[in-house]
């Protein structure tokens, strides 16, 4: 059963008020029996209140305690968990880039521009993403993008199209599957040597 009853959602839900705080926007989300509500304040800044069950507490780095009546909380935060990011997972990722690839084309030839845009945008983020799992990086917001070497982020820069143009689109899909590519080469170096030729020539294709 869930951690959190209704009401205790409710409440935490509640935990700032517009009389408390100058709130131009909040909203609640969860990620899994953790609540977090975000808070925008007339000054912009962000103010972010989350509320986890004790038995679900841990601690990943340095922390500081203000108030722990019972000592449970302390106790965790002296005994930070080591967090691992995950490995990438090459096989499933090459699946997701081809059909992009695919799509991306597709949608250009079709004359929905939009659409294709937003496929080849998934293509440049899967490979960032990739490359900063690669240097055992969390990619959840890519903290770490802007960290990642300059000859790994440069071949990306042709991807940032300025028109829908078709051939523009075209160069830029291309661009994005020779880079994936390249990412999944030092992965799984035979599965980049079977899927470069057929999406290529797809790229390269303008009728």
């Amino acid at each position: 059963m869930p951690l959190f009853t209704p009401e205790e959602r409710k409440r935490t839900a509640q935990s700032v008020s517009d009389d408390e705080l100058p709130v131009l926007h909040h909203f609640a989300t969860a990620f899994g029996e953790t609540l977090v509500r975000g808070f925008l304040l007339e000054n912009l800044l962000e103010l972010d209140l989350a509320s986890t069950h004790q038995s679900q507490l841990a601690v990943w780095g340095p922390a500081r305690i203000t108030f722990d009546r019972s000592g449970s909380s302390a106790a965790v935060a002296q005994a930070p968990v080591t967090w691992t990011p995950p490995s990438p997972e090459w096989v499933s990722e090459a699946g997701f880039a081809w059909h992009d690839v695919l799509h991306a084309c597709a949608a250009v030839r079709r004359g929905r521009p939009w659409q294709s845009l937003w496929y080849l945008q998934r293509m440049r983020n899967r490979t960032l993403g990739l490359a900063q799992e690669r240097h055992m990086w969390t990619a959840d917001f890519f903290d770490r993008v802007d960290d990642l070497p300059d000859d790994e982020l440069e071949p990306l820069q042709p991807t940032l199209v300025a028109t829908l143009e078709p051939g523009m689109l075209l160069n830029a899909i291309e661009a994005a599957t020779r880079a994936f590519l390249e990412e999944l080469r030092r992965g799984d170096e035979n599965l980049a040597g079977r899927l470069e030729g057929p999406l290529l020539e797809l790229v390269r294709m303008r009728e």
